[in-house]
């Protein structure tokens, strides 16, 4: 396999009462994964796999339906371990986000470090393609973790491609060099 296909997932419901790897997509997210699907059709996928989170789930489901595909979720794809973290303003939350890319060994929130998660992350995504040798999956999981895979090999600011990211997208990633080759976005 020469590419992956990583997907960001739609947007979701912030809620402060519940940690984030619980959100739920927010209402109206369908039209955006229709939109997506209808600019993955080109791309010959053979399933898609996705995140255990619901927010994750639910996007892969709508992706699966809309490009007639298998579907299936799997383990280690979650998004960084933040735990029960409270909402943030936006300000404290991009300050949190740039000491976080910027010290990827250093725990500066949650469960686990940047370089943690982004091998969690990689193991994950290789158990997932080991499984199917041979297909092309669209793999849905989430911006910090897609960040941190492809990030320093593609040569690219970690917090200015994170800050960048739509929900949904998708991105052509060579493998496995973890480069990323194009962005796949709905506006």
């Amino acid at each position: 396999m020469t590419e992956v296909v990583l997907v960001r997932h739609a947007p979701s419901r912030k809620e402060a009462d519940r940690p984030a790897a619980e959100w739920q997509l927010e209402t109206g997210a369908g039209a955006r994964i229709r939109a997506l699907a209808d600019r993955l059709e080109a791309l010959e996928l053979d399933r898609v796999v996705a995140s255990m989170e619901p927010k994750a789930v639910a996007t892969g489901r709508g992706l699966a339906h809309h490009l007639r595909l298998p579907f299936t979720s799997a383990p280690r794809l979650h998004e960084h371990e933040r735990g029960s973290l409270p909402l943030l303003d936006e300000s404290t939350w991009n300050d949190t986000l740039r000491r976080f890319f910027r010290h990827p060994d250093v725990l500066v929130f949650g469960r686990e470090t940047a370089t943690e998660a982004r091998e969690r992350f990689q193991a994950g995504l290789e158990t997932a393609l080991r499984r199917n040798p041979g297909q092309r999956p669209a793999v849905v999981a989430h911006g910090t973790v897609m960040t941190l895979l492809v990030a320093k090999p593609s040569g690219l600011d970690p917090f200015e491609l994170w800050s960048s990211l739509q929900m949904p997208e998708a991105w052509l990633v060579r493998w496995p060099e973890m480069t990323l080759e194009r962005r796949i976005q709905t506006a």
